[in-house]
């Protein structure tokens, strides 16, 4: 790595490449969690730029949160070449990513429009539903995967992304469902041991991590989740594709339902039917814009996977950590993923 930034010294990296007049007329602040990546957000407070900002990202061999897993820093590089996928074979699809405005391979950072701190998650925890954003959110996955179909084989050979598409698989497909993997309070332990135990249940994630690996019919994100979908002006902005490679589109769309169907089951009953209608819009914007109906159904079992990792996993989400939300999660996983 040619440089390894920090707040120090990111003001002035930034005015050797050109982007920051004076070094000194910046301000350097946390973006985002942080869990894989350095993430900053850089304000310039002086001279004629003042009031512009930046986000700052730097892949390093030790994740951020998670210095125990060491991954390679060329995900940058398939986060880069994602976007410029994207500008090539969907164009339309381009100004949903977040602009590019300098990319160094040597030192792994990339330098993009600052899109603001609202995410879907946030408008989603809130009891909000965003049904426009999500139609576009769905549009948009479902035309990028029409648009890469041709060609995905050849394509392939561009995003060997293995470490990360690995790293992620096996936290979704095989970590949980380990004896005593993660740390549950006994009652949600005691539920999710009860439906891990039901006929089919184990084999069914285990075709699903299969097919997870071997498939390579379309270019997908990788984890178009509701903390990775910015909100702007009510648009749907996606960012961190470094997870990016060719492989099953059915997978990008799963992971994005399953989130809305959580929703369900950590909130209040009276709001399901918002959460169903929020659902609906995603997979009606994927169909419209080609998304394949084999696609739509086998997402719904991937889904049903994603949901029962955030319950048990590792990234579990506060909203279902209580025993009687996590029984209804557990369920619903359960039962979409048996289909």
């Amino acid at each position: 790595m040619a440089m390894r930034l920090s707040d120090e010294n990111l003001p002035e990296y930034l005015a050797s490449r050109g982007l920051l007049p004076q070094p000194a007329d910046a301000r350097v602040e946390p973006a985002g969690d942080g869990n894989i990546n350095y993430v900053r957000r850089v304000r310039v407070t002086g001279g004629p730029d003042a009031g512009t900002s930046w986000i700052v990202k730097q892949a390093r061999e030790a994740l951020e949160r998670f210095p125990e897993y060491r991954v390679t820093t060329e995900r940058i590089v398939f986060e880069r070449r994602y976007a410029a996928c994207v500008s090539e074979r969907a164009p339309e699809c381009a100004p949903v990513l977040p602009g590019i405005l300098a990319f160094d391979a040597d030192s792994r950072v990339l330098v993009m429009e600052d899109l603001g701190s609202e995410r879907l998650s946030d408008a989603l925890d809130a009891g909000h539903v965003p049904y426009d954003a999500l139609d576009a959110l769905g549009t948009y996955l479902g035309r990028v995967h029409a648009a890469t179909r041709e060609g995905a084989s050849q394509l392939a050979a561009q995003f060997a992304n293995d470490e990360m598409r690995r790293l992620h698989g096996e936290h979704i497909f095989a970590l949980p469902y380990e004896p005593d993997a993660f740390p549950l309070e006994p009652a949600v332990r005691k539920a999710a041991d009860r439906r891990l135990a039901r006929p089919g249940v184990r084999e069914a994630i285990s075709e699903l991590r299969a097919r997870y690996y071997a498939e390579a019919s379309a270019l997908v994100h990788g984890d178009p989740q509701p903390g990775n979908v910015m909100l702007q002006r009510g648009k749907p902005r996606l960012i961190d594709a470094e997870i990016a490679h060719v492989g099953d589109p059915a997978f990008d769309l799963g992971t994005a339902l399953a989130h809305l169907l959580i929703c369900a089951a950590g909130g209040p009953m009276e709001n399901s039917s918002r959460w169903s209608r929020g659902a609906e819009r995603l997979v009606e914007g994927y169909r419209r814009s080609g998304g394949r109906a084999e696609d739509v159904a086998l997402a719904r079992r991937y889904a049903g996977v994603e949901i029962l990792r955030r319950t048990i996993g590792a990234a579990r989400l506060p909203s279902v950590a209580g025993p009687a939300a996590a029984e209804v999660a557990l369920e619903i996983g359960v039962e979409l993923l048996l289909g």
